[in-house]
């Protein structure tokens, strides 16, 4: 069936859900989502996610077991990465997270984490540990490895890990590395949000100094989600048992052709471009926030983040609802410092999606202008209305996933051409004057 055949048809039987699904379009058409986790999947990923794949399952209880897709996948994400090993039947980066402590800890071991991540996915009796944290110094706003190395010497952690979700500066791997070692510790590295800056060689890899790293394939990958256990030939079979052990013995046939195709794509000169643009982006929303007067925490930004300080006073929760008033998706957060009496509220931003979306710098800085002016406004009905008028002016005509990040010179086969990869991903796309009546009503409303 094609796909105009059926949504049309879908309308005639389940106009409730057909209705919501409509909304669904304008909302994210027309707001500006700077979340971290927030990205548009591949056209090719959204297609094999929903492709007669879907019809079958790999069902198994060993390793051995692997079938073709999942081999493909496995020696794709390797490949990418530089990896001896990788695990791709995973289903979130929660589930990961699980397997690698099950593979390297025990109960009441000793973790040594920045801002204490992962804690929030220890879940059960048997994944309870002493966890320890290593966090931004207050006066320079940066990690100080030497205070790192001073804690593992002393506290003797089993586990180190790093997840900078909440960090735009590069760490040094190597030197990492050398603490782990000398403190008889794993490294652990989950690089989260810059894996597709990892992938295209637009920041440093931590995957030759660390024992695991973790990434999920959504966000940056533009891919399903789910996530990937990287690991050392060392550990390879340790990290396998205890994939087997958390219960992840099936997976779908649809979900591993998605993801196999995610890695090639990231792989690609398209790929690289758009990484390349993400940071440009970045940059020029810090820009902006600067030209009206909001500082950034930790420094210019080295990677997809920027993190504006809020008033003081204000607390992250409310500028988040706020925002969403005025067209903006964006995370709150407050940043932790090695000194427990002093913490930073921030917010969170990412320019992945709307680099997704074909915005260029000009956009961006424009962007982080609004937004900070809004910041330091009263947040009241008018000052929505006004930032809501600037953000929507600025999407009108993007899409939600951009032609120019495809791989270039692909070959489509007849009935899958340019307009169903845009079908595939926008859902029966509106003619731009509808598009703009909606938009309005949306607002109004």
């Amino acid at each position: 069936m094609q796909n105009q055949t059926l949504t049309e048809s879908l309308a005639a039987f389940d106009p409730e859900i057909y209705g919501l699904l409509q909304e669904e379009i304008q909302k994210q058409r027309f707001t500006l989502s700077l979340l971290p986790t927030s990205n548009a999947v591949s056209p090719f990923s959204a297609y094999l996610k929903g492709s007669i794949f879907g019809n079958g399952q790999l069902d198994y209880h060993a390793v051995q077991s692997h079938m073709k897709l999942e081999e493909i996948a496995e020696k794709r994400a390797a490949k990418l990465f530089g990896a001896d090993h990788a695990i791709v039947r995973i289903s979130d980066i929660a589930a990961a997270s699980r397997v690698v402590f099950q593979a390297l800890a025990t109960t009441g071991d000793t973790i040594l984490s920045f801002n204490r991540r992962k804690l929030e996915h220890c879940i059960g009796e048997h994944l309870q540990y002493d966890f320890i944290s290593f966090s931004i110094e207050p006066e320079t706003e940066q990690i100080d490895l030497a205070r790192v190395e001073q804690l593992a010497k002393a506290r003797k952690p089993r586990l180190i890990i790093y997840s900078p979700v909440n960090y735009p500066l590069h760490l040094d791997y190597a030197r990492l590395k050398e603490i782990a070692k000398a403190a008889g510790a794993y490294l652990w590295v989950d690089i989260g949000q810059n894996a597709g800056a990892v992938a295209a060689g637009c920041a440093p890899s931590p995957v030759p100094y660390a024992d695991v790293v973790t990434l999920p394939t959504g966000d940056s990958l533009q891919g399903p989600h789910n996530a990937v256990i990287l690991t050392s030939k060392e550990l390879a079979d340790n990290m396998d048992k205890a994939v087997l052990d958390t219960g992840h013995s099936m997976v779908k046939k649809n979900v591993l052709a998605a993801l196999a195709t995610t890695f090639l794509e990231a792989g690609s000169e398209a790929f690289k471009a758009y990484c390349e643009q993400v940071l440009k982006n970045a940059k020029a929303l810090e820009k902006g926030l600067h030209d009206a007067g909001v500082r950034t925490l930790c420094g210019n930004t080295e990677n997809h983040l920027v993190l504006p300080c809020l008033p003081e006073g204000t607390a992250p929760d409310d500028m988040v609802g706020k925002l969403r008033e005025a067209g903006f998706l964006v995370k709150g957060d407050t940043m932790l410092t090695s000194d427990d009496g002093v913490t930073f509220p921030i917010l969170r931003l990412s320019a992945l999606d709307p680099t997704t979306r074909a915005l260029k710098e000009t956009s961006m800085q424009a962007i982080g202008r609004t937004l900070g002016e809004f910041i330091q406004s009263s947040g009241d009905e008018a000052a929505q209305k006004k930032a809501a008028t600037q953000i929507r002016a600025i999407l009108m005509n993007k899409p939600l996933f951009s032609d120019e990040w495809l791989p270039q010179n692909i070959n489509l086969t007849p009935g899958y051409g340019q307009k169903d990869l845009n079908i595939a991903q926008e859902v029966e796309a509106e003619k731009k004057e509808a598009q703009a009546e909606r938009m309005w009503s949306f607002w109004d409303n």
